[in-house]
């Protein structure tokens, strides 16, 4: 049998994951486990136990991956509407071209170190945006929330019936025009107003 990926001399964790993500496209979630990894490596499962400990470590390592790839491919921009838009259409377009895409969200514990690398990366590719970075961030997670969940309900067990009657896809890009517009209007507003406004909902 030929062996698939880099010689154990070369391993790593990039080189575990990357074939990890491989694994998950060829078999799906149910197929992915450290026996099965380790064999497409050419090592003993054991090897891996220096870089993932663990299936849980290993899921984790993968969304990470997945989504960094996902808002790296997001073309630079300076206008921060424009980027929210490529945002979430590179996100649907990595949700479904990422075989079980929604089991592998809901079962990967990404731990706070991993949460704060993707921190990191969003910062630095939305501070060079038109608007405050804190605000960009909060949009972005906004984006990120609606994108998901529509796919999500798109992948439920009746969402075949459902799609005798809705275009899931076009639903969400619906969606995120009016979040979008949504937050243009709360941004042209004064920030003294915003907080005010913040408060008074707070109080209520």
């Amino acid at each position: 049998m030929k062996r698939v990926g880099p010689k154990p001399a070369a391993l790593s964790l990039n080189s575990i994951v990357d074939e990890a993500v491989r694994l998950l496209g060829d078999e799906g979630l149910e197929g992915v486990s450290l026996r099965r990894l380790a064999a497409r490596l050419g090592v003993r499962a054991p090897s891996l136990y220096w870089h993932v400990p663990d299936k849980s470590t290993l899921l984790a390592a993968m969304m990470e991956r997945i989504f960094r790839a996902c808002v790296e491919s997001v073309p630079s921009r300076t206008h921060w509407r424009e980027w929210m838009q490529e945002f979430g259409a590179a996100l649907w377009r990595t949700q479904d071209a990422t075989r079980d895409f929604a089991p592998l969200l809901i079962t990967s514990p990404m731990d706070d170190a991993q949460i704060t690398r993707v921190e990191a990366l969003l910062t630095e590719r939305l501070v060079g945006l038109d608007i405050p970075v804190e605000d960009a961030l909060r949009i972005q997670s906004s984006v990120q929330v609606l994108m998901t969940g529509w796919f999500i309900f798109a992948h439920t067990q009746f969402s075949p019936a459902l799609s005798l009657r809705m275009d899931f896809h076009a639903r969400a890009l619906q969606d995120l025009e009016l979040l979008l517009e949504g937050e243009a209007r709360r941004l042209s507003q004064p920030r003294p107003l915003r907080r005010i406004r913040r408060r008074s909902r707070s109080a209520g």
